[in-house]
């Protein structure tokens, strides 16, 4: 009456394999996932310490971005950095990521200048922002 068919013992084995390939790859592409957001969040820090080493003389170490000294922020030189091109200066400074430069003063206000484009509170990617304004945007 019943008739045993013999290859549904290989066919379940494949299915094993096949599950047990499968949680493998996953494994191995979250291990490789988690690795890369470690290595991106170190790049990121190092590029931050470079853009801030190079605007200020603290880390005894002069460049033309220089814009605070002991503390204190050149106004003159903070209007020469927010009316330079961020292109130049990303190429300048050797990063890849993308950044805004903005300064508070010990109150928290906004420190800002005037550059030929109006008044600008902050320097960088036009598509980060500072308080909901686009970073080097006018000011109102």
């Amino acid at each position: 009456m019943f008739k045993k068919r013999g290859q549904g013992q290989s066919w379940s084995l494949d299915i094993i394999l096949a599950f047990v390939v499968f949680v493998l790859v996953i494994g191995i592409v979250y291990s490789l996932i988690g690795t890369n957001k470690k290595d991106k969040t170190q790049d990121l820090t190092l590029e931050s310490n470079t853009v801030l080493s190079n605007l200020d003389t603290a880390n005894n170490q002069i460049s033309n971005l220089t814009i605070i000294t002991k503390g204190n922020v050149d106004k003159n030189s903070l209007e020469q950095l927010y009316s330079s091109d961020y292109r130049s200066m990303k190429r300048q400074l050797g990063i890849k990521g993308e950044f805004c430069v903005y300064i508070i003063d010990q109150y928290g206000n906004l420190v800002t200048v005037n550059t030929s484009d109006g008044e600008v509170g902050s320097f960088g990617n036009g598509n980060l922002s500072v308080n909901d304004k686009p970073c080097g945007s006018k000011l109102s």
